[in-house]
């Protein structure tokens, strides 16, 4: 496995590289975002982990340009930026995961691991999706609709995908949370109801359903 850490901190550089390293992964480095690119030029990575806040550039922003040529690459922030406004804003964005400094460097190791598996999964998948008048392909993470195609970023893809093959079966806030982001997830539900109106916004209204009080559920049937 492959990651590419991106910090100005050279103490933080340190702790990464020896925590993963200690896990048999290769290690590279960016201390910019400048620095973010050639590594990218030179080859992709597995995974990036990205701090927020760099010398020259805005974690926030670099996001939603690595998703542009790099769509399928899992992101994971590592920022002492720990406000829920801050985590969803980057998880909206497109960023896998979310992890605030200071940290545990075996939990984030786990973390690492956890997002990989979760990208391995949904990289197995080559068939389309059916949902009403849009297609969703489950390979390329983009939904076509009245000849307009928008991508999904892989946290949209994968609620989605759970919602839509479980057919009328009502989830919890709290089991799309563990099932879609994993059980080591820090966040609060905020962050599925961000996810379910943008993934509205791309598919149409009407099939996921809000279950007042309870969570939410894919729905086939007359859309009203």
């Amino acid at each position: 496995m492959k990651v590419l850490i991106v910090d100005d901190d050279i103490d933080i550089l340190n702790i990464v590289r020896t925590a993963c390293e200690s896990e048999s992964m290769e290690t590279f480095t960016a201390a910019s975002a400048e620095e973010l690119w050639a590594a990218l030029r030179a080859g992709r990575p597995d995974v990036i982990l990205l701090d927020i806040m760099l010398p020259d550039a805005n974690g926030l922003d670099l996001v939603k340009k690595i998703r542009i040529k790099h769509p399928r690459i899992p992101i994971i922030f590592l920022t002492a930026r720990k406000s829920d406004l801050d985590m969803i804003l980057g998880l909206e964005l497109g960023a896998d995961d979310y992890v605030t400094k200071p940290f545990n460097p075996r939990a984030l190791v786990a973390r690492i691991k956890a997002v990989m598996r979760r990208s391995e999964l949904s990289g197995t998948l080559d068939e389309n999706l059916a949902i009403g008048e849009a297609i969703v392909n489950l390979k390329s993470y983009t939904v076509t609709k009245n000849g307009r195609t928008e991508e999904l970023t892989r946290r949209e893809f994968e609620l989605l995908k759970l919602l839509a093959e479980n057919p009328e079966r009502v989830f919890t806030r709290e089991e799309l949370l563990d099932k879609v982001w994993g059980i080591d997830f820090f966040g609060d539900f905020r962050t599925v109801d961000v996810h379910i109106s943008k993934l509205r916004e791309k598919i149409g209204e009407g099939f996921i359903r809000t279950v007042r009080g309870v969570g939410y559920k894919f729905a086939l049937g007359d859309q009203k």
